[in-house]
C-alpha cells in the first residue's frame, strides 16, 4: 500500500471548538467565548458558595438543637465535676473525722496511760513505806553481808535487759513525780498542727493520710506502755500479797506457839486473828491490798509486842544447865525437895538477861534467894534471877528483852557461883524450860 493510500483521519490537525455562550435579545444574538480555565473557577465558586449557602440554611434550621445540645454537655460536664468535688470532699471529711476520732482516742488513751501512771506513782511511795516498815519486822528483807546490804540484782543490769521495777515506774517515764508520760509528746493532739517537739519522728497527722489513719504505730506503742503498767502494777499487787502471807506465816507460827505455852491472843480491835490465808483477787483494788498488808503487819506487832512481853528468851548467852526444875537432892542437907526453876551454871560476872520485857518489881536481897531481880511481864507472869554478884536495875525500871539487869554470882544459899531462875504465874512457879523452848522458835520471827 503506497503513502498516498493512507488516509488519515478526518479530525488529525483540527481544533477543538471554543467554548461560546450565544446570548440572543431582539432578535440580536451576541456570542462571547469562555475560557476553561475561567469556566472552572466560575463553577468552583459557585460550588462553594452553594454548599455555603446550603450550610448557613442547615445551620439556621439546626441551630437551637445544636445550642441546647452544647448546653447540655456542658451541664454533664458540670454535673460531673460537681459530683467529682462532693466525692473528694466526702473522702476529706472522712479522712478528716476518722483523723479527729483517733486523736480523740489517743487524747483519751493518753489521759488515761498519764492517770494510771500517776496513780502508781502516788502509790509507789506508800509502797515503799509498807516495805520499809516490813523489812524493819524481817519480811522480805534483802541479803546482807557483813551489814552491808547487797542488792539482789545488778540494778544497771537489770535496766539493760530491760526489767521493769515492780516499785517505782523510773523505767517508763524519768519524769514521774510531775505525772508525764513519755509517749505524750509523740503525738499532735486536736488544735495542734504540729508535733509536740520539734524533734518527734512521727506525726499522727502525717499518719492519717496513710489508709486514712492507720494507728498500727500508736496501737503498739500504747500497747507497749499499757503492758509496761500492768506488768509494774502485778509485781507491786505480788510484792504486797508475798509480804502479807510472810506476815500471816509469821503470826499464824507465834500464836500457835504462844497458845502452847498457855497463853491467848486476843487481836486488837478491827483485826481478824486466824482462819487460812485467802490471797486477795486480782480484780481487787490495790487499795484493798495495801489495807490488808496495813492489817496483817497491826496483828503481827500486836502478836510480837505480846511475845516479847512474855518471858520466852534465855537469861544468859550459850547457857548451861546445871540443874533442872522439879524434884531434886538439896544440895545442902540431902533430901528431896522442889527445885522451883532452873540452874545455869556460869562464870561470877557473867551478864543476866531479861528474858522478857517487863517492869521491875524487885531489885534487893530476898532470903536464900540472896540479890535477886524480879520482873513483872504480861499475862500475869513474873521471872526471878537470884544469886546474883550485882544488879543493874532499880525497881519501877522498864526493861525490854534481852536488857543486861545483874550479873551472876553466889550470894544467899548457893554452893557456888550460877543462876537461879524461875519463871511464875500467877505466882506458880512453871518450868522455865517450856519457855525457852517456846522461844527458840519465834525469837528469830520477832
Amino acid at each position: 500500500m503506497s503513502y498516498s493510500q493512507i488516509r488519515e483521519p478526518g479530525s488529525f490537525g483540527k481544533r477543538a471548538p471554543e467554548n461560546s455562550v450565544v446570548l440572543t435579545r431582539n432578535g440580536k444574538s451576541h456570542q462571547f467565548s469562555i475560557n476553561p480555565i475561567v469556566a472552572t473557577l466560575l463553577g468552583s465558586f459557585v460550588f462553594v458558595f452553594m454548599i455555603g449557602y446550603f450550610g448557613a440554611t442547615a445551620y439556621l434550621v439546626f441551630r437551637d438543637d445544636l445550642i441546647a445540645a452544647s448546653y447540655a454537655k456542658q451541664a454533664r460536664m458540670k454535673h460531673e465535676y460537681e459530683d467529682r468535688l462532693a466525692a473528694l470532699r466526702s473522702k476529706l471529711d472522712r479522712v478528716t473525722s476518722r483523723q479527729l476520732l483517733d486523736q480523740q482516742a489517743i487524747e483519751i488513751q493518753v489521759r488515761d496511760l498519764m492517770q494510771r501512771q500517776e496513780a502508781i506513782g502516788t502509790r509507789s511511795g506508800k509502797v515503799t513505806q509498807l516495805l520499809e516498815k516490813a523489812e524493819s519486822r524481817g519480811l522480805g528483807a534483802r541479803p546482807k553481808t557483813n551489814g552491808v546490804p547487797v542488792p539482789s540484782r545488778n540494778p544497771v543490769k537489770a535496766k539493760a535487759e530491760g526489767v521493769v521495777d515492780e516499785i517505782t515506774t523510773g523505767s517508763i517515764s524519768p519524769d514521774l513525780s510531775k505525772g508525764n508520760i513519755a509517749i505524750a509528746s509523740a503525738f499532735s493532739l486536736r488544735g495542734n498542727q504540729q508535733p509536740a517537739q520539734a524533734g518527734d519522728t512521727y506525726s499522727y497527722v502525717s499518719e492519717a493520710n496513710n489508709s486514712y489513719g492507720s494507728n498500727a504505730f500508736t496501737n503498739q506503742l500504747f500497747g507497749d506502755v499499757a503492758n509496761a503498767i500492768e506488768v509494774i502494777d502485778a509485781k507491786q499487787r505480788k510484792k504486797v500479797s508475798s509480804l502479807r502471807a510472810s506476815a500471816i506465816a509469821r503470826t499464824e507460827k507465834i500464836m500457835t506457839t504462844l497458845n502452847s505455852i498457855g497463853v491467848t491472843v486476843r487481836a486488837p480491835k478491827a483485826t481478824s486473828v486466824g482462819g487460812p490465808f485467802v490471797p486477795m483477787d486480782a480484780s481487787a483494788d490495790f487499795d484493798d491490798y495495801m489495807q490488808a498488808l496495813e492489817d496483817t503487819l497491826t496483828l503481827y506487832d500486836h502478836v510480837a509486842s505480846l511475845a516479847k512481853d512474855l518471858p520466852i528468851g534465855t537469861p544468859l548467852k550459850n547457857p548451861k544447865v546445871s540443874s533442872h526444875f522439879g524434884s531434886r537432892v538439896d544440895p545442902f542437907n540431902g533430901r528431896a525437895a522442889m527445885h522451883s526453876g532452873t540452874d545455869f551454871k556460869a562464870p561470877t560476872g557473867t551478864p543476866v538477861l531479861a528474858t522478857g520485857s517487863g517492869k521491875v518489881i524487885k531489885a534487893g536481897r530476898k532470903g536464900g534467894y540472896g540479890k535477886v531481880v524480879e520482873i513483872k511481864h504480861a499475862n500475869g507472869m513474873t521471872t526471878r534471877y537470884a544469886h546474883l554478884s550485882r544488879i543493874l536495875v532499880k525497881v519501877g525500871q522498864r526493861v525490854n528483852m534481852g536488857s543486861r539487869i545483874g550479873k551472876v554470882g553466889s550470894t544467899g544459899r548457893s554452893t557456888g557461883p550460877h543462876l537461879h531462875y524461875e519463871v511464875r504465874r500467877n505466882d506458880t512457879a512453871r518450868n522455865p524450860a517450856k519457855y525457852m523452848r517456846a522461844g527458840r522458835k519465834v525469837i528469830d520471827l520477832l
